[in-house]
């Protein structure tokens, strides 16, 4: 600047000397807002942390077609199933929190899961709430040519012949295994714990005769379908599907506690704003009729939780899921 206009005054040599120091701040502020305006501009990784074809799975990509349609960019599934869901957390747990690589996955990777082993991630602080999705419907099951019609004839089976029942879930440390393993040890009969890499295959064993029983929502197609036999709703409330099966509460189990929820998660330190924009869109596509005819089909329900509710709820879930694994002995085998 021309010697004239130079400050020549302290309080000016101030001004100039705070312009210049703030002037790096202000630039990268701009750069972030930016960069967050531009949100999405490539594709989006959701891995999902099923197997292809159980519940999870069917959720994952129903969610992933609807964010595609509404964001204008492709998101594209990836199943990393194993290790009860823990691979595809540890995956998006040390993902850059730029909102291009999300997670789809129930409550069992954050509640359960790390209080059976070492996950590698830590369940509260290791991500970023975006939105819950649904909860899941959960029916208990039985093969079809198991001899037993009724709850109380299941679990008086069980007592009769111990250890030749086994159940199977969709992995060690998984909600539909604690859940399981508290049905067993409140009616008191031995059974063997059969663990597979999701739901489907699980199921698909149990119609091969090679699992007895277990607690899941993709057994409902098949109890519709004459392929398998349902005792007992888990949950507050029978199924609409099966007015006249009665809930584990109804049939003397009411300690057993049901809590399915499936949620969008990204990495820790996302920025809220893109935070906010998913949030919005998933909150959005759950207000669709055609999305909420396919999720009713597929046995889950709507459930929408802005992110401070999503993140409420991890806290309580890890707190009460972890309080009950240490009060029944629950181990990871």
């Amino acid at each position: 600047m021309p010697i004239q206009d130079r400050p020549t005054n302290r309080a000016g040599r101030l001004r100039l000397l705070l312009s210049l120091l703030l002037a790096p701040v202000l630039l990268g502020t701009g750069l972030t807002r930016t960069a967050s305006a531009a949100f999405p501009d490539r594709p989006i990784r959701l891995i999902v942390a099923y197997a292809a074809g159980g519940t999870g799975d069917l959720v994952g990509r129903m969610v992933a077609e609807a964010l595609s349609a509404k964001l204008g960019v492709p998101v594209v599934v990836e199943n990393q199933g194993g290790a009860g869901g823990a691979i595809a957390a540890r995956a998006v747990s040390r993902a850059a929190p730029d909102g291009y690589t999300t997670l789809l996955a129930g409550n069992a990777l954050f509640a359960i899961l790390p209080h059976l082993t070492n996950v590698g991630y830590d369940p509260v602080k290791g991500f970023t709430p975006i939105a819950n999705i649904s909860e899941s419907q959960r029916l208990l099951a039985v093969r079809s040519t198991l001899p037993v019609a009724t709850l109380a004839e299941l679990v008086e089976y069980g007592k009769r012949n111990p250890g030749k029942l086994n159940y199977g879930s969709s992995g060690i440390g998984s909600t539909l295994h604690v859940m399981t393993e508290m049905f067993r040890r409140e009616a008191g009969f031995d059974a063997v714990h059969i663990p597979f890499r999701g739901s489907a295959p699980a199921v698909q064993a149990m119609l091969g005769g090679d699992v007895d029983f277990m607690i899941d929502t993709v057994v409902i197609q098949h109890v519709l379908q004459g392929r398998l036999r349902g005792l007992a709703a888990v949950g507050d409330r029978r199924l609409p599907q099966f007015p006249d099966i009665p809930t584990m509460a109804e049939q003397g189990y009411p300690g057993v506690r049901t809590s399915g929820w499936q949620a969008l998660m990204g990495p820790p330190d996302m920025p809220a704003e893109i935070v906010n924009l998913l949030a919005g869109q998933v909150e959005a596509m759950l207000r669709e009729p055609v999305v909420l005819e396919r999720l009713s089909r597929v046995g889950v329900v709507p459930s929408f939780r802005t992110p401070a509710q999503l993140a409420e709820d991890l806290r309580e879930d890890n707190r009460q899921f972890g309080a009950i694994i240490r009060n029944s002995g629950i181990t990871a085998e």
